[in-house]
């Protein structure tokens, strides 16, 4: 809890060894932050749209209720997704934009990008990627019913939570040349769970269980997805910095998010 959200539950100094150990309850507290950002999508979205309403009344007397509407949800998706950042402090954002930085940098050595990538700077292509991301995310928390989006932001950090664990367990640590302080964290959960297929089962059933149970076929295919782009960003972690490092780890659960939330609302 301490490690991925911003909610109080106390540190000492052996707080990341724990939540390295016990990454394979990951999904878990993201059932927990999808419940709370449910919660708050879902009231946000009917205070809105009593408030708008009430304008559209008072301003053009009901005329103008497509436009209000859309506004409404439109501003509650966003508050949704701020509170979500907020929620889980940005420090996957963090990993995100370093990622795009390292992906704007073509002709460069893999030490290159790494040091590039955690310089205090934001490139284009991290801004870009960062924007793109968040973009269709509240696009996607738009295109949600209403009456399901407890559900659905559930099912989507559940699913971003188990691309994370799906990354460690099939990812490798960059080279130790590369290591340094700043992949001390990314290896240290990469060697909580690589190859243990016991603990991953435990993190696939956890999510499969709670998906299935809230949204059916729909949560199945969700849950794939994210294993599916846990998948996708080893590649992108071996290609960009030589194997998964924490920034990867942040960028897998931005991606995943998106791509959860855009396969229950495709479906």
């Amino acid at each position: 809890m301490a490690f991925l959200t911003n909610i109080p539950a106390g540190m000492d100094e052996s707080f990341l060894e724990i939540s390295a150990r016990f990454m394979f309850l990951f999904p878990m507290i993201g059932i927990l932050i999808g419940f709370l950002a449910g919660i708050y999508a879902f009231f946000t979205n009917n205070v809105l749209s009593l408030l708008f309403a009430s304008l559209n009344t008072i301003l053009f007397s009901g005329s103008q209720t497509l436009l209000f509407d859309f506004a409404a949800k439109g501003l509650a998706s966003a508050m949704t997704l701020a509170f979500l950042l907020v929620l889980i402090g940005l420090q996957h954002t963090d990993g995100l934009v370093d990622v795009g930085n390292a992906l704007g940098i073509r002709k460069a050595s893999l030490k290159e990008k790494v040091e590039i990538a955690h310089e205090w700077t934001v490139t284009r292509t991290g801004a870009f990627l960062a924007v793109l991301i968040f973009f269709f995310t509240i696009s996607l928390i738009f295109l949600v019913k209403t009456d399901t989006i407890i559900q659905s932001l559930i099912v989507a950090e559940a699913s971003a939570k188990l691309a994370m664990v799906t990354c460690g367990w099939q990812g490798k640590s960059p080279p130790p040349r590369f290591y340094e302080d700043k992949y001390e964290k990314g290896r240290n959960f990469i060697d909580s769970i690589r190859k243990k297929h016991g603990l991953y089962a435990i993190s696939l059933i956890i999510s499969l269980v709670v998906s299935i149970a809230l949204l059916g076929l729909s949560g199945l295919l969700a849950v794939v997805a994210g294993m599916l782009v846990g998948g996708f960003m080893i590649i992108v972690g071996k290609r960009v910095f030589g194997g998964v490092n924490g920034d990867i780890f942040g960028a897998t659960n931005e991606i995943a998010r998106m791509v959860a939330l855009f396969v229950l609302v495709i479906l």
